[in-house]
């Protein structure tokens, strides 16, 4: 196929000249006489390169550049003027030019600087796509196609090649899990395991011995020798759960294996090797912990080498549809076919009108209970109101249906605790739980005896 160049210049004589020479050296020439002509057949037909004058009643050619650089990012643009100068060169390349030609110019010599510019961005849009579909075959559990899921994917790739740690954050619901899995698959790790640690939820001193192991006889109850969860990553990847929980002397114990590779189980006077890769992650703002000092500087560099961070749900609108169709195929997969259901458009564009404070794990909830309380084969946009609609102010409980999952098990928690009058055997039991479980939830969940009493 002929390459598709986009020339853009106010004097119709030169462009008329110029169109049938370009038209000659091969290109499918699309002219314009103006900036708003050429936007506007830039939003209709995808082109390889633009030439573009600089001088032009209206848009001028560096705003016309800027506007195409936001349609088409990757679109080698070379400016042409019959006025050159050495700012308007600097001022053309700062704002992404791909080259910068004076006229008159010399057939020959614009002949090349096309190719060259036509190669550059075949080469460019080839890597994206091998990028973009790289980074769905390591990724395949983070769905969606908006611009901030792409980016988040192609970031996965690259920081999976690198043995560097990562500190993963976003708010809740986001998925911080299956990144870390992503990035375990796509490391050359992905063949050992992938361990994860919920720094949260082990008790302060339990952690050391879950982490690290222990010998036997190093504490009572400890009949025999147990390797850690560190030990069990080896060669592979240790994923550390809302590190932000951690107590300050925990920390101290995660910096020495994370900084050194080494560490020592309880108990024993043996010190081991670690060669695992170390990938943690937070909702909490950690640089803010750093400075309260509730966090250890030296850690918090350790753990984040690298950056990745998960844009909520508000901020990729656009995935809701794609995110609610296969939420729906996974539960209607595990129905009965007279049972399972299917989504009106307008339930779908309410759902896209909600904040999802609670992310993906709330937008999963919410239809796990339109399934199972809508009765009927279609779910409607006004069930979808019914289900999501706000929260008012009152003095009343929080409706249940509002809520996402970390905040209906604190509920179910302290409600539990407040029916047995705060003893933790009886409320572990009405939950169905052991009483060490129900514990770390306390702990977790921060819950304090005010709230039960």
């Amino acid at each position: 196929m002929k390459p598709r160049l986009l020339f853009v210049d106010d004097d119709d004589t030169f462009r008329t000249v110029l169109t049938r020479e370009l038209t000659a050296f091969g290109y499918e020439v699309s002219a314009c006489a103006d900036g708003a002509a050429a936007l506007d057949c830039l939003a209709n037909e995808q082109q390889d390169a633009a030439l573009v004058d600089l001088r032009m009643p209206g848009m001028n050619g560096l705003e016309l550049l800027t506007a195409i650089r936001g349609l088409s990012p990757r679109m080698p643009v070379i400016v042409l003027t019959g006025h050159g100068s050495f700012p308007d060169a600097v001022n053309a390349m700062r704002q992404g030019a791909f080259d910068f030609l004076a006229k008159p110019i010399p057939l020959d010599e614009l002949e090349l600087a096309l190719e060259r510019a036509v190669e550059h961005g075949g080469l460019k849009r080839q890597n994206q796509r091998l990028r973009q579909l790289i980074s769905r075959d390591v990724a395949p559990d983070i769905l969606g196609e908006s611009p901030a899921i792409q980016e988040l994917r192609e970031s996965i790739v690259l920081m999976g090649r690198s043995p560097a740690n990562v500190l993963i954050t976003g708010e809740n619901g986001t998925g911080k899990e299956l990144a870390a899995r992503a990035l375990h698959e796509a490391s050359p790790r992905k063949d050992g395991a992938f361990v994860v640690i919920n720094c949260g939820a082990i008790p302060h001193e339990l952690f050391e011995s879950e982490l690290f192991g222990h010998a036997k006889g190093a504490f009572t109850g400890a009949d025999s020798k147990r390797p850690g969860l560190v030990e069990l990553a080896e060669s592979g990847t240790l994923f550390l759960d809302e590190i932000g929980e951690l107590s300050g002397e925990l920390q101290s114990a995660l910096l020495r294996v994370i900084q050194f590779g080494e560490y020592r189980p309880v108990g024993s006077d043996r010190t081991l090797r670690a060669d695992v890769r170390f990938l943690s992650a937070t909702n909490r703002d950690l640089e803010q912990a750093v400075a309260a000092g509730t966090f250890r500087e030296d850690l918090f560099h350790r753990i984040g080498t690298l950056a990745l961070e998960i844009p909520p749900l508000r901020e990729r609108v656009g995935d809701i549809a794609v995110l609610t169709g296969a939420l729906l195929a996974r539960h209607n997969g595990r129905l009965p076919a007279e049972e399972r259901k299917s989504l009106a458009p307008a339930a779908i564009q309410r759902l896209q009108e909600q904040p999802w404070t609670g992310n993906v794990r709330e937008l999963e909830n919410v239809i796990i209970r339109l399934m199972t309380l809508v009765p009927g084969e279609e779910i409607t946009g006004e069930d979808v109101q019914e289900q999501v609609r706000p929260l008012k102010a009152t003095s009343s409980p929080a409706r249940l249906d509002s809520l996402d999952l970390e905040s209906l098990e604190r509920m179910a928690v302290v409600q539990a605790l407040r029916q047995h009058s705060g003893h933790r055997s009886r409320a572990a039991a009405e939950l169905g739980v052991a009483t060490k479980t129900l514990y770390n939830k306390i702990k977790q969940h921060r819950i304090e005896p005010p709230e039960w009493s």
